[in-house]
């Protein structure tokens, strides 16, 4: 074993992360990656046929550690590679910033061949099924069982499955998860939809059980349940040591139920004031960022503050920026309005001052991305078609909802 150079790494490299050392992802099909931002390009194993120990010490996970000490990058993290290029943030950094105090004892153990002698789970993301009430548009059938419904729709896919299932339904990836309890700091629960999903609160009724409560609880949801069977989630949550909260919502009122389409507007809203004067969950909004927002994300984000859903001074919201598909990208919207976009978010940032710095940020974040590349003439076929195929079997109408953004249709040619 060799010992590493543990501030050049935490500190200035570019590539390295914690999540290699610490983790697993696994999606409802079965997958298996090393966090839920790879580019999802190639499994490294699946749960059907590999047990997660087993793929902790596979050829690829073995590599992925090898070139992260090297400083090689990899394709699977370029998500966080292009995060870092329009801002400081990325999830590579939150790893690094949530578990590098276990370097001496994960990374330092780690073997020539890349291998370590013991998997240990300090960080749960394990998507056991597609269940979700939800079907949004940047999203897909293997985390929203309504999108896997539509998929029916299409010739020749009469009998596509609904209900995708890690393990088939097995058990046995629950059983294996269980047995991390105890190792477990921060358990991210997403989707599908984590507050519908029976695994979630085997887990948390488990921990509870044991003892095992001085956890980070991690969400992503679509905040449209709080009530699941005979589930109360705001009496589990009070046994925890902390609830970060974080509720997909990518916009208000009618474009927010066109683009997370299931959204009741209204209930959603009144649930996020719920949960938003809650003592004892930390809040915050998670929006993805894409061609459908940019140019009315300044109303957004001025909406959200004036229903004091983002505050001065709180771990408030997040920008997770849309790489895929690429048709949905911001760098896909025509530059013209690009500009447009971009003045409308300056004039926000400088009424601001110094009273909303985070969202400042974000805001600047945003203009970045969208303007490092141009990628409409590439991405508008794809985007007229998908968008055009969803808004006639959902009876929806994309240039009805977004009429800031309806010249589109004449950018086409």
């Amino acid at each position: 074993m060799t010992e590493f150079n543990k501030d050049y790494l935490l500190k200035e490299s570019k590539v390295f992360c914690m999540f290699p050392w610490t983790h697993l992802n696994v999606t409802p099909t079965g997958d298996i990656y090393p966090c839920c931002t790879t580019s999802y390009d190639g499994t490294f194993a699946n749960v059907k046929n590999s047990s997660l120990k087993q793929t902790f010490n596979s050829d690829s996970m073995k590599q992925l550690r090898l070139n992260m000490l090297n400083g090689d990058k990899t394709d699977y993290c370029n998500f966080c590679y292009k995060h870092e290029e329009a801002g400081p943030h990325s999830f590579r950094k939150y790893s690094i910033d949530n578990f590098g105090q276990h370097f001496d004892e994960l990374v330092n153990t780690t073997n020539k061949d890349g291998s370590l002698p013991e998997f240990k789970m300090l960080y749960f993301d394990i998507r056991f099924r597609n269940i979700c009430n939800f079907k949004c548009r940047t999203c897909g059938s293997d985390f929203s069982s309504q999108w896997a419904a539509e998929e029916r729709l299409l010739p020749g896919r009469e009998k596509f499955p609904i209900l995708f299932q890690a393990d088939d339904g097995k058990g046995t990836l629950i059983e294996e998860v269980l047995e991390h309890i105890d190792h477990i700091e921060i358990a991210y629960f997403a989707g599908g939809e984590p507050l519908i999903t029976d695994e979630h609160y085997i887990m948390l009724e488990e921990m509870i059980r044991r003892g095992k409560t001085d956890k980070v609880l991690r969400y992503n949801t679509n905040a449209s349940n709080m009530k699941y069977k005979n589930h109360d989630i705001l009496k589990l949550w009070k046994h925890f040591k902390r609830i970060e909260l974080s509720c997909s919502i990518d916009h208000y009122g009618e474009r927010a139920e066109w683009l997370r389409h299931g959204t009741n507007w209204g209930e959603v809203e009144s649930n996020l004031i719920t949960l938003r004067n809650l003592d004892f969950v930390s809040f915050q909004i998670n929006t993805v960022f894409s061609l459908f927002n940019y140019l009315t994300l300044s109303e957004f984000y001025t909406y959200m503050k004036d229903k004091q859903l983002i505050r001065d001074g709180d771990w408030h919201t997040t920008l997770y920026l849309a790489v895929n598909p690429l048709y949905y990208s911001a760098t896909s919207l025509p530059k013209v309005l690009k500009e447009q976009a971009k003045e409308k978010n300056l004039q926000l940032i400088s009424s601001h001052g110094e009273t909303h710095p985070k969202l400042n940020e974000l805001l600047t974040n945003a203009i970045n991305f969208a303007s490092a590349k141009d990628t409409w003439a590439e991405a508008k076929d794809q985007f007229f078609k998908h968008t055009r195929y969803l808004d006639r079997i959902r009876n929806e109408d994309f240039f009805k909802t977004f009429p800031e953004i309806a010249s589109l249709e004449t950018l086409h040619d």
